[in-house]
């Protein structure tokens, strides 16, 4: 009885020292993984990610319940590094940055009343939908400035804020953080843009921003690119089409910024700017007119020879 109770003592301290031993070594090999994800991680543990931080998002890619390319802070190095990690291929995609969809300063869409609250546009767009005359436009009073943990947004002179495409990291926060939906995300090789998010028919647009864009649809007869979404114009970036410098020129309201030829911050802010593309856009105006002119009048000398021919026979 004695040795009986000895032997399976002896088999389960052995089956003890296995399981410990093994749960060692699985450990080590999991810890390595996991301690060389965080080492490459930014560290801004801004929660673009949609985990707790950094190392919750090192623990999650671990135990395989992530993606390797959420981190945007830490971009296509960090997807390739992440990859290289874990033994796996990967494919980054193109980085996304925000936008500010409004161009509506001061001056376009001047304020309806006074706010005397505390400068926090979820605040003001609480009371009444805030001051401005444009309900649907950028406030200007900074909690995106306040979420963005990268200094990638700045305020204007005018009461708007603008992106810096270079230090923004695609990590969403500023998104969040607005109470209109003005901030949209757009990748970072886009250079055109609709700088309105008023989805309102065109009288009532015109009402509270005189850069508003009234859906006139003009500019999808010039790009493919363009589409209407039910009042209001927006750019698709899925389908890679490139957008003439004419499609920005043909908007009545100055809506569409090309970014080819103006900076973000001079064209909400600076009046030159605003000047020398209006100008464009008249001279641009009169020539298609002319060209339209000109392809009426071959179209009809064409018809015409067509009847006379006809006539004769």
């Amino acid at each position: 009885m004695l040795s009986a109770f000895i032997v399976l003592f002896s088999v389960g301290l052995v089956m003890a020292a296995l399981l410990t031993v093994g749960k060692k070594v699985f450990e080590i090999e999991k810890n390595e993984k996991l301690e060389a994800l965080i080492d490459i991680m930014p560290g801004a543990n801004c929660g673009g990610c949609g985990y707790p931080g950094c190392s919750g998002y090192a623990s999650a890619l671990c135990e395989g319940r992530a993606k390797p390319n959420l981190c945007p802070p830490g971009g296509a190095n960090l997807v390739q590094a992440i990859g290289e990690v874990l033994g796996i291929e990967v494919e980054a995609g193109e980085k996304m940055v925000a936008l500010v969809a409004c161009a509506g300063g001061d001056e376009e869409s001047p304020l309806r009343n006074e706010y005397s609250g505390i400068s926090d546009c979820r605040a003001a767009h609480a009371l009444n939908g805030g001051p401005k005359s444009c309900t649907f436009g950028c406030l200007g009073m900074g909690s995106c400035i306040t979420a963005c943990a990268f200094d990638a947004i700045n305020k204007t002179s005018n009461g708007l804020v603008v992106v810096d495409n270079e230090k923004c990291t695609g990590c969403k926060a500023c998104v969040e953080a607005c109470p209109r939906d003005v901030i949209k995300m757009v990748p970072y090789s886009a250079t055109v843009h609709v700088l309105c998010n008023n989805p309102q028919k065109a009288k009532a647009v015109k009402a509270v921003c005189t850069v508003g864009c009234t859906g006139c649809k003009i500019c999808t007869k010039q790009s493919k690119a363009l589409v209407v979404d039910d009042a209001l114009a927006v750019v698709d970036h899925s389908n890679n089409i490139e957008i003439s410098a004419e499609t920005a020129l043909s908007c009545p309201q100055g809506s569409i910024f090309d970014g080819r030829k103006y900076s973000i911050v001079g064209w909400v802010e600076e009046k030159k700017t605003r000047e020398d593309f209006e100008k464009r856009s008249i001279e641009f105006k009169e020539e298609d007119k002319k060209r339209k002119a000109e392809a009426r009048a071959k179209a009809k000398e064409k018809a015409d020879a067509a009847q006379k021919e006809g006539d004769k026979q």
